[in-house]
């Protein structure tokens, strides 16, 4: 069993709030120093991610840190930070150099002195607009998922050079959200962070393998897409009755510090149904290991979704839809076409139709038309190639058009 979450008494909970407004008032009297960097030590540093939020929004980035290290020798990826604690907790994780911008002048004597080739982004935060003052640089979005949530498109997406989108259906998700965004800016690359050798932490076993796998419940209603308040109890006791399998509980990380009553009372309720048994919690760790061996899949509109639409094309999907429009689901998320929808009219049924379905799985065929219209057929392995190629070639062409403003402003 993955260790789990326990319940806090009201000293605890105190203990807590103190020891984390004491990191703060430390950080704030000692922040951490900006790594120094002179004309020297900053070449060859051709490439940087930038990273303005605290740690809480850590894992936007975290899944694109494997994929930066293994960058070509010649481009030297470093992470930017604005925060403090997020600057602490990056430069546990990861063996490149991540450099605290405290002040905005750092950041922009960091930019002029450095003059990275690209700036790579994995969300929209308020202050991407600093570092897109830069011009030096080709700015490129990369999102840090790819999912049809309404929330991973937006018109911001204009303000960068690029967006390295996974396929076709992310494409025809921005043209069809965002007026006057140019179609050749969008630039299908796969999903690189897919290519990632994962260490398993699901147990061996000889039973078959069903997640679910429910995302937050979003900043607004219009971005919330979570099954756990309306359908999250129901979901895993339907699950538990199958033979001969396990269940997998692996909540998106915000489930965990959600307030929604709904949602912590259906959060309780399957931590103590998985108490026993073959099931297993896991609260934390790669939800990619545990996808790589699921084999039926319970989850939201959501990148986990996707991603075990690209890992497991052969693993049926469930796809919950609280709205309880099947026809608006399908528009929105393509994925739908190819899965078992959990909605209110069938959730009275899912212990049944996961029994029928563990048997005969009669959307094999569609998922696989519908992986390659999200995935353009780049297969696994193929994705960071393609996203360091094209990376590469938008330097290049940015390059070329600095030098020629270069030259126009000389002859003026």
């Amino acid at each position: 069993m993955a260790q789990r979450r326990k319940s806090r008494g009201p000293v605890a909970r105190l203990y807590r709030v103190l020891r984390k407004k004491s990191k703060t008032l430390w950080r704030l009297v000692f922040p951490p120093e900006i790594i120094p960097f002179t004309h020297e030590s900053a070449q060859g540093f051709r490439v940087a991610a930038f990273f303005a939020d605290p740690p809480s929004k850590i894992y936007q980035i975290s899944q694109w840190i494997p994929v930066f290290e293994k960058a070509p020798a010649h481009l030297r990826p470093v992470i930017i930070t604005r925060h403090a604690a997020t600057t602490e907790e990056l430069q546990k994780m990861t063996s490149l150099l991540v450099i605290h911008a405290r002040t905005y002048d750092l950041l922009m004597q960091l930019l002029e002195l450095s003059r990275f080739k690209a700036l790579i982004y994995v969300n929209n935060s308020y202050q991407n607009f600093q570092t897109l003052a830069y011009q030096q640089a080709a700015h490129i979005h990369v999102n840090h998922g790819e999912s049809d949530k309404i929330s991973m498109v937006s018109n911001q997406a204009k303000a960068y050079d690029k967006v390295f989108v996974a396929g076709a259906a992310a494409k025809d998700r921005y043209l069809s959200a965002v007026a006057w965004l140019e179609e050749k800016n969008l630039i299908p690359i796969g999903r690189p962070q897919l290519d990632l050798d994962t260490t398993p932490i699901l147990e061996k076993s000889t039973l078959k393998t069903i997640t679910y796998a429910p995302t937050w419940e979003g900043e607004d209603e219009a971005n919330n897409y979570t099954s756990m308040d309306c359908y999250g109890i129901a979901i895993i006791d339907a699950t538990i009755k199958q033979r001969d399998c396990r269940v997998i509980y692996k909540p998106h990380p915000r489930i965990l510090d959600s307030k929604d009553p709904l949602i912590i009372s259906a959060h309780k309720h399957i931590m103590n149904q998985l108490a026993c048994g073959p099931h297993e919690v896991h609260l934390s760790g790669d939800v990619l290991s545990v996808l790589k061996d699921t084999d039926l899949l319970i989850s939201d509109i959501s990148s986990v979704t996707l991603d075990y639409l690209y890992l497991r094309p052969t693993g049926a999907i469930f796809l919950t839809d609280r709205r309880n429009n099947r026809s608006e689901l399908q528009a929105e998320s393509p994925v739908a076409s190819a899965a078992y929808i959990v909605d209110s009219a069938a959730i009275s049924q899912l212990a049944e139709q996961l029994g029928e379905v563990l048997t005969k799985d009669e959307l094999f065929d569609q998922r696989q038309e519908v992986c390659r219209y999200y995935f353009g057929g780049i297969a696994a392995g193929e994705s960071t190639s393609a996203f360091y190629r094209e990376l590469e070639k938008t330097i290049a062409e940015h390059d070329v058009a600095v030098s020629r403003l270069s030259r126009v402003r000389r002859s003026n």
